[in-house]
């Protein structure tokens, strides 16, 4: 998000102190002029969601073998061997849900390059409503390593066979009632979570890879090997010039680079397998309730073109999977699940006696102003403080901003919840 817009021309860069060497050459420096500095940009640079403490040293040690692979990232065409080899050894044990990617647009900052990639309506509203940090990551969490298990085939036949459950179908359903953690082994829980984030993936990291591989020829003067630059180039572009704080810019940079090699990794994951939607789901275009599309059992393929329907398809069949997963007690899919789909009482009643601090979290997310969303992120914070501790609890909120809030429910203060969340019955009062 820009802080500050340039209120009168496009910036103006002088020709001589542009890229003089290669856009791939990713440790180059972009000089503004004096005349230009006045102008920069004000971006916001989100912190890394694994704290420091939480990455192990072999972790650290893969991620400069790759770096010493890889870099300077090309864009265009595949990586060396060397670096292939770097990505299976680092990516196999990395977090799941750090995969949020940040693009920075040329003139318009940050944004998320998952709003970018059109098309995919399953929705991350977990996503970017409330981004993944330090407290997802305080217990078990799933790497790609459970994604990629080599048990892709079996687990599409798991998939069909569950949705052949009346029982577990059901679970879609919005009147359907709480957690059912009964059902979890019969719906299997576990292998449709997988399952959900295995589209999920492979999906983003199409889209992923083909926006940031893209050619801007009409972004002169950066013009270079007679090639035209990529988004990925222009990026770096970007955080380069318009970034003041050099730990601001190693942050950006650094996400750039893994979001581009986690795509082209999970692309190679991918593209031996395939995928299915749920059988019988249909969708149709809302200007013309006549084009209508239902799935059949048919495995996929990834990486051509879809068409809307597909898309549509994709995406509800993602949603649905999780759904069912979660309802079924499955904590990984709690925890990715967009708590805006949660409907019912006793639902909800479960989530807020059994996983507070998400709940919270969710109801006091930054994108809400009002005095209800600053008082849960100030019962998010005591919560995570008494959790994890204070330095984790203050990554995700500034204490002294919501000085006034933690002061009230510490001093008994009673904290309201939506009406469309219901009363909690007594026995899980908290």
């Amino acid at each position: 998000m820009l802080l500050k817009k340039i209120s009168t021309s496009f910036l103006v860069i002088s020709l001589t102190n542009v890229f003089a060497a290669s856009a791939n050459e990713e440790e180059a420096v972009v000089i503004l002029s004096s005349a230009d500095a006045h102008a920069k940009y004000r971006v916001s640079v989100p912190p890394d969601p694994v704290h420091a403490s939480q990455i192990s040293a072999s972790q650290q040690k893969a991620w400069e073998k790759v770096l010493e692979q890889c870099a300077p990232i090309k864009t265009r065409g595949e990586l060396s061997e060397s670096c292939e080899s770097a990505l299976s050894e680092y990516f196999p044990t990395e977090p799941v849900w750090d995969n949020k990617m940040y693009y920075y647009q040329k003139r318009r900052g940050l944004e998320t390059l998952y709003r970018l990639a059109s098309g995919l309506s399953y929705g991350r509203d977990r996503m970017s409503d409330l981004p993944y940090s330090a407290a997802d990551f305080l217990d078990d969490y799933p790497v790609w390593s459970d994604i990629f298990d080599g048990n892709i085939e079996r687990r599409i036949e798991i998939f069909l066979e569950v949705l052949n459950d009346p029982t577990c179908k059901a679970l879609i359903s919005r009147r359907s009632v709480g957690i059912q953690e009964n059902l979890a082994s019969r719906c299997e829980a576990e292998e449709l979570f997988k399952y959900a984030l295995y589209l999920d993936a492979c999906s983003s990291a199409i889209n992923r890879h083909y926006i940031l591989s893209q050619e801007d020829p009409e972004s002169l003067p950066l013009t270079l090997e007679n090639e035209s630059p990529t988004t990925y180039d222009l990026s770096l572009q970007f955080i380069r010039r318009e970034i003041e704080r050099e730990d601001d810019r190693k942050i950006a940079k650094r996400r750039m680079q893994k979001g581009y090699l986690l795509a082209y990794w999970t692309m190679q994951q991918c593209e031996s397998h395939g995928y299915v939607f749920i059988p019988g789901l249909t969708v149709w275009h809302w200007r013309s309730p006549s084009q209508t599309e239902t799935a059949d059992q048919s495995l996929l393929e990834w990486g051509h073109s879809w068409s809307w329907h597909e898309k549509e398809l994709l995406g509800r069949t993602y949603k649905h999977t999780l759904t069912i997963s979660a309802k079924s007690g499955y904590e990984w899919a709690i925890q990715t699940y967009d708590l805006n789909s949660v409907s019912g009482q006793s639902f909800r009643a479960e989530l807020r006696h059994k996983y507070p601090i998400l709940v919270h979290r969710w109801l006091g997310r930054k994108t809400g102003k009002t005095d209800l969303h600053r008082q849960h992120r100030a019962k998010a914070y005591l919560l995570l403080k008494e959790k994890a501790g204070e330095v984790i609890a203050q990554l995700e909120y500034d204490s002294v901003d919501l000085a006034s809030e933690i002061q009230l429910i510490e001093d008994g203060g009673e904290l309201s919840y939506p009406s469309t969340w219901g009363k909690l019955p007594k026995e899980h009062s908290r």
